[in-house]
């Protein structure tokens, strides 16, 4: 003869299940520890050369939890590029895309790069603003933002200066020759001050360093000292005095390049002024 099952076995359960359900319902609810609240910030200018262009965007991660993935999509160029990493609350993310006549080169540092860079050539028109749309990824919430990309003409050589780390006074420099042909020499720099008070400091380098199409060329000075080794290419600079303590501010600062550049008979001495951006980034320290 079948038994049933006792009533306060029964009654166990039907509690054991109701709780269950419960805490479910509870798990299920957005805990206002874990509401995503902020904004996404974007600033994007595209240089345009003589046969190559350059694209440079700076983001900043204004929401309350990191960043694990930012969506770039430009409809006028079709780029379309995905960056990958955490970007912490507070932090800046940097993207460029540097294009020639053939070949593309994507620069993110810290971060991982996919997606198709586009065709920059359809920036034809300097002083011009065109829609970038931006997709982050918060604490797997979606966060969509319109921003606009500048355009402007572009020298021979552009130089993207950025500081990484306030209490690091390290400058990186990416430099990038925007003429497909000749070969370009920088001979020398200068930081230049702009704030309320001018200061200038001027540098030498043992020999000239080389700039040529198709690559940007990189070097970090270290601007806590007179003199030094510009990294990773160790060629040695000195300078007549200490960046850090000479300048007035490094919030208005700019970096003076002096270069030149060649194609056959063509010889062009120029110097260039660049502003130097202060992005604090979470891998400031590499």
């Amino acid at each position: 003869m079948a038994r049933g099952i006792p009533a306060y076995a029964l009654g166990g359960l039907i509690i054991l299940v109701g709780f269950i359900a419960s805490l479910t319902l509870i798990l299920s609810i957005p805990s206002p520890l874990t509401t995503v609240t902020g904004y996404l910030n974007m600033t994007a200018n595209a240089y345009l050369g003589f046969g190559s262009n350059l694209l440079v965007a700076i983001g900043q991660n204004n929401f309350n939890f990191p960043i694990t993935r930012v969506s770039i999509y430009i409809p006028r160029t079709g780029t379309n590029i995905t960056l990958s990493g955490e970007i912490p609350s507070g932090s800046y993310f940097l993207l460029m895309i540097y294009q020639g006549l053939n070949n593309t080169v994507i620069v993110s540092p810290g971060l991982s790069v996919t997606g198709n860079p586009g065709n920059l050539a359809n920036l034809t028109k300097s002083g011009v603003a065109y829609s970038l749309n931006a997709t982050a990824v918060v604490y797997d919430v979606v966060k969509r933002g319109l921003f606009q990309l500048t355009t402007q003409d572009s020298g021979v050589v552009c130089a993207i200066s950025v500081i990484t780390n306030v209490s690091r006074p390290i400058i990186g420099v990416y430099i990038f020759q925007m003429a497909p042909m000749g070969g370009t020499e920088v001979t020398g720099f200068n930081l230049v001050s702009l704030g309320q008070v001018i200061g200038e400091v001027r540098c030498n380098v043992s020999e000239p360093i080389p700039v040529l199409p198709g690559e940007p060329t990189y070097f970090a000075i270290n601007i806590s000292s007179i003199n030094g080794t510009l990294e990773p290419l160790g060629i040695w600079y000195t300078c007549n005095a200490t960046p850090t303590t000479s300048l007035p501010s490094l919030l208005y600062l700019n970096l003076a390049l002096k270069y030149v550049y060649t194609y056959n008979n063509i010889v062009i001495r120029r110097e260039d002024w660049f502003p130097v951006y202060i992005i604090p980034m979470q891998l400031s320290n590499t």
